[in-house]
């Protein structure tokens, strides 16, 4: 193999190094289990930015003072948004 051969392969092993790692940060937001600390970052976005964040199985997105059940699951992340869709709060429960 030539010297030009693997200056083209390594520059492909670095491209792709370099696309996956950008997506695993994308990935990596949210968590799981519900804790508001790591999901804080949400408030002040549009509901939206929901998509594609890793969340608990349960979620419950619902506007400032609309109604809702009083049950209580410690893993249920809440996203709290107004009538614009813009997040105000994140809690569990």
């Amino acid at each position: 193999m030539g010297i030009k051969t693997w200056v083209v392969a390594l520059a492909s092993v670095v491209t792709v190094a370099a696309c996956l790692g950008e997506e695993e940060d994308t990935v990596s937001k949210g968590s799981e289990t519900c804790d508001p600390a790591t999901f804080e970052f949400l408030i002040g976005q549009d509901v939206s930015a929901l998509e594609g964040v890793t969340v608990p199985e349960m979620v419950r997105v619902m506007e400032d003072n609309s109604p809702a059940t009083m049950d209580f699951h410690e893993n249920r992340l809440n996203v709290i948004h107004d009538a614009d869709g813009k997040i105000l709060a994140v809690r569990c429960g």
